[in-house]
């Protein structure tokens, strides 16, 4: 009986054994794959292979593709070779191929390759996500709806969340130090749900809106939901084996039924309004295909585009002009000249009259770019120009936008905050695929005119009353808070308000 015992015991530990080694083997024989191809590749480590920080939330996504970036470029390398786990990732380093990647080969890589599942996540089948034809035919009913004239016809909702900004920092400002960040949120989101709903998110007079908190939760994610992100991103199988959601459910419901309530009663009422939900009804009338649950996608991403984004250039712009007072003086004394032109009325045209404060939001997002990273995937067997490699069908690319706009060959002392690197003059020797914070080629950001047109509204707003300082509270220098896929830092930037 003891013997048996004994042999049971063995057995065991040789089934362990035999298991271990040959997982072993398999991540081996895996992380072998750049190899093969011969392609230049950072050691990855078991199992995580070059993601580890990322998925043990140490760093953001995008800190450490600029970091792999820096180290790839360091070597001399052309591209690299990652690895997500065991998935093999692919950087480009060289311009001329991400030239091509976006642009002159866009067919190859059209897709974004991010997970998207319409059964389980109705909200996931918008514009940034979706492939192939259905994103191509998409795209092309939603365009006109970004020209001039229809950035026009919003212009007066922003110019309203503009002036309840100033009525609540005329009261904020003597109360203190302000933590900017979560201001600027309560702005955009105002903004957001006017232009894309119509609705009035009243974020100012109740930071605790269910828009406010809604919007919270989808950008300060739990563990949970955390992993969800990162098994959806590298082993998207398992999301879609076990019908998975990525997207909270409150959420999913929350934006669906707003949308489902708000054409209901625009259709029962005859009610039309000139905003990005009724431009969407009406491609609903016109047969195009839409469901309720499309619309609600697209109404979806607009809103997290505008909101997150949006909020975060601003913040980082604030606070640039809160270290640099002779900047911030500079770009103040351009709004009121341009102000004064006009009458002391900011209209759609005098836009584009700030063409400072024009150079400073590039710079900021050279610096901060909204989107650290941009991926695709290529769909189609790829031969790279000039480099004896094919790149395999399914492979995904990532994009260090963070680490490009970073790097010390574009941008001297890329740490600097220096405006005036996109003045007109030297703007126009800057390679064009060394600064894409709206992405490039036919993917490239559809709403980039409505980012720029509440940003400059706002910040436009802001500068005109108040001057702004550092405050002791803000943690200096920043650090980037490692859970978000945008670049955000932890903690909260506070700023001292001088009104003018």
């Amino acid at each position: 009986m003891v013997l048996l015992k004994e042999n049971a015991w063995v057995n065991v530990v040789a089934i362990f054994v035999i298991l271990i080694v040959g997982v072993v083997t398999y991540f081996k024989w895996a992380y072998k794959f750049w190899q093969r191809l011969g392609v230049p590749y950072l050691e990855p480590t078991i199992p995580f292979g070059n993601v580890q920080q990322v998925v043990l939330v140490q760093t953001s996504r995008g800190e450490v593709l600029a970091e792999q970036y820096k180290t790839a470029k360091a070597k001399g390398y052309k591209h690299v070779g990652l690895y997500g786990f065991t998935t093999p990732e692919y950087m480009p380093i060289d311009l001329n191929i991400l030239k091509n990647i976006l642009v002159r080969d866009f067919n190859y890589f059209c897709d974004r390759g991010l997970y998207t599942n319409e059964k389980v996540d109705p909200l996931t089948a918008h514009l940034f996500l979706l492939t192939g034809n259905r994103w191509r035919k998409l795209r092309a009913k939603l365009s006109p709806t970004f020209t001039s004239g229809k950035m026009k016809t919003m212009f007066n909702a922003v110019v309203e969340c503009c002036q309840k900004l100033k009525q609540v920092m005329d009261v904020l400002h003597s109360q203190g130090p302000i933590n900017i960040k979560n201001l600027l949120e309560r702005f955009t989101t105002d903004v957001i749900g006017s232009c894309a709903f119509g609705l009035n998110c009243n974020s100012f007079d109740d930071p605790n809106s269910a828009f406010c908190k809604i919007s919270k939760r989808i950008f300060e994610p739990t563990n949970l939901e955390k992993i969800k992100s990162l098994t959806a991103f590298f082993f998207p199988f398992i999301n879609k084996l076990f019908q998975i959601h990525v997207l909270p459910t409150d959420v999913s419901d929350f934006y669906i039924n707003i949308v489902r309530n708000t054409v209901k009663y625009r259709q029962t009422n005859n009610v039309a309004r000139n905003d990005f939900l009724q431009i969407l009804i009406d491609l609903m009338k016109d047969d195009s295909g839409l469901t309720i649950e499309d619309v609600a996608a697209q109404a979806f991403v607009f809103f997290l585009a505008g909101f997150e984004t949006s909020s975060n250039v601003m913040m980082y712009c604030l606070y640039e002009l809160a270290l640099d007072q002779n900047i911030q003086e500079k770009l103040r004394e351009e709004v009121n000249s341009v102000m004064e032109r006009y009458d002391q009325v900011m209209t759609y045209e005098s836009l584009n009259d700030l063409v400072y404060m024009r150079q400073v939001l590039d710079e900021v997002m050279r610096k901060y770019p909204p989107l650290p990273v941009l991926s695709r995937i290529c769909t189609i067997d790829y031969k790279v120009p000039n480099i004896d490699f094919v790149l395999k069908k399914g492979t995904r690319v990532m994009i260090p936008l963070l680490g490009i706009q970073n790097d010390p060959e574009y941008f001297p002392e890329p740490e600097k905050f220096n405006p005036e690197r996109f003045a007109s003059k030297n703007k126009e020797l800057l390679n064009q695929f060394c600064y894409m914070p709206f992405g490039e080629g036919p993917r490239v950001c559809i709403g980039l005119r409505f980012a720029f047109l509440q940003m400059k509204l706002g910040l436009s707003i802001l500068l005109k009353n108040y001057k702004f300082s550092i405050n002791k509270k803000t943690q200096l220098p920043l650090k980037m808070n490692p859970k978000p896929l945008v670049l955000s830092p932890i903690g909260s930037i506070w700023l001292n308000v001088e009104k003018i």
